[in-house]
């Protein structure tokens, strides 16, 4: 069982135990906060929230947990004929609905809604959409479209960037669980956006949760719709939500709920770790290069990044063929990406979000991010609510910034400067991280051969 189910003892649960947590009250913390606990917290929540009942006669519901954070409708009603615009380009227009345009043939609890509303805002909560929902007699043929299978809403963070994107993708997971529902990827996506114009990387990505094309909500433009099945997923940054801008408690390390994410994720992309031999040779290590674009300049780049390779050649167990790689999407395929990184024992990459690869990494591995640019908690975090080891550079008298205020607006922060690392040092973190590696059984005879 995954912890949340009634009757489910820890010892059952599914993953590895959390470690490292100073005292059991950090490890309950931990577990309630990042873990399963989390997901049975807003299960608790969403069975006492229910606000509009069905009656002897009536088919319709809605259910949230706190703060509409989350939602399940059934024979939802929308009015979406004053969705279009074209004066307001907002992306989460607030206030889209009137009275009469949202809701359902249900006994609405007006009051419960309305003491839902300190988190409205667009990424932290549905009720700016579903304020005025109302109790309303509607018959299906008045409906436009009727929407017979199930249908996740999805309010998401920017689509370009990695580790904002994975946000939405993790809040989609746990909404799975809190559902009980929907992992057989029959679900329509419909990325509720009021812009028009949700731009993203990672699209592959989608078919870890769905086998349709996700639409938008520009689809609904003008038309009355009927949905059968609908549910509000959980947002990508809600106060004290997942991940971004997590709490996690000092040095616990290893959140089920996280792992569970990413073999979900790496089994329904399809992405494996071939047959090796029972005691494979070398410690394998990626290396990933920022590289460069021709659109406009990147900032945190390694300046001496050869020098570097070149140097850990030496170091005897390492496997550092194809150590130096180019994360780009031009070069490589998002599914070719995670194969490297599921396939890395060591991964080593400059802050920034390509760093949200160390949520895929194999649990023995270490996480190496090389320079955290003032930065500390983002990339350190997410290793950690994985549960593999991290490390990041020690000895900042030991790297030379260049471009310093170059960049026009934000010049005087680090994340806008170039970087050359000291080659002895730097060798030194890789034999630390490959002696970490060696702890694990895995690669046991390697330790001895060490030794």
């Amino acid at each position: 069982c995954w912890g949340y189910e009634r009757n489910c003892t820890a010892g059952q649960r599914h993953g590895l135990p959390t470690s490292g947590c100073l005292n059991d009250r950090f490890l309950q913390e931990f577990w309630n906060s990042v873990d399963f606990g989390y997901v049975q917290e807003r299960r608790e929540e969403f069975d006492k929230l229910l606000l509009c009942r069905p009656g002897a006669q009536q088919q319709s519901m809605l259910q949230c947990s706190k703060y509409t954070r989350y939602c399940k409708a059934q024979n939802l009603f929308i009015d979406f004929t004053g969705l279009r615009d074209p004066h307001n380009r907002d992306k989460f227009r607030e206030n889209v609905f009137k009275q009469g345009q949202i809701g359902g043939d249900c006994v609405l609890d007006r009051q419960l809604l309305q003491a839902q509303g300190d988190h409205k805002s667009p990424l932290q909560s549905w009720y700016a959409e579903l304020e005025n929902f109302s109790s309303m007699k509607f018959a299906r043929d008045k409906c436009d479209v009727t929407i017979e299978h199930p249908v996740i809403f999805m309010k998401m963070d920017w689509g370009g960037n990695m580790f904002h994107h994975f946000c939405d993708f993790f809040n989609l997971y746990v909404t799975l669980h809190v559902n009980g529902s929907y992992f057989d990827r029959n679900s329509q996506i419909v990325m509720w956006d009021t812009s028009y114009r949700y731009g993203e990387m990672f699209h592959d990505a989608w078919d870890a949760f769905t086998s349709h094309n996700h639409i938008s909500l520009r689809e609904y433009s003008d038309k009355r719709v009927c949905f059968n099945d609908a549910t509000f997923a959980f947002l990508p940054r809600m106060i004290l939500g997942l991940f971004y801008n997590t709490p996690v408690e000092l040095n616990c390390r290893g959140s089920s709920l996280f792992r569970a994410f990413a073999e979900h994720f790496l089994h329904r992309m399809g992405i494996t770790r071939p047959a090796l031999p029972i005691k494979p040779a070398n410690i394998k290590i990626t290396l990933m290069n920022r590289g460069a674009n021709t659109r406009y300049k990147v900032y945190r780049r390694v300046l001496n990044l050869d020098e570097l390779v070149n140097a850990i050649r030496n170091i005897p167990g390492l496997d550092i063929q194809s150590a130096l790689l180019e994360y780009s999407q031009d070069k490589m395929s998002f599914k070719e990406q995670l194969s490297v990184t599921h396939n890395s024992d060591i991964f080593i990459g400059m802050h920034g979000a390509g760093l949200t690869h160390f949520l895929f990494l194999p649990p023995w591995a270490v996480a190496f991010e090389l320079y955290n640019c003032g930065d500390v908690r983002c990339y350190r975090d997410l290793p950690r609510l994985r549960g593999v080891r991290y490390m990041t550079w020690e000895e900042p008298s030991k790297i030379k910034a260049f471009d310093k205020y170059e960049h026009e607006h934000y010049g005087s922060h680090e994340k806008f400067w170039n970087f050359e690392f000291d080659v002895t040092e730097f060798v030194r973190l890789v034999k630390q991280a490959k002696s970490m590696v060696l702890e694990h059984d895995r690669f046991s005879h390697l330790r001895r051969d060490e030794l």
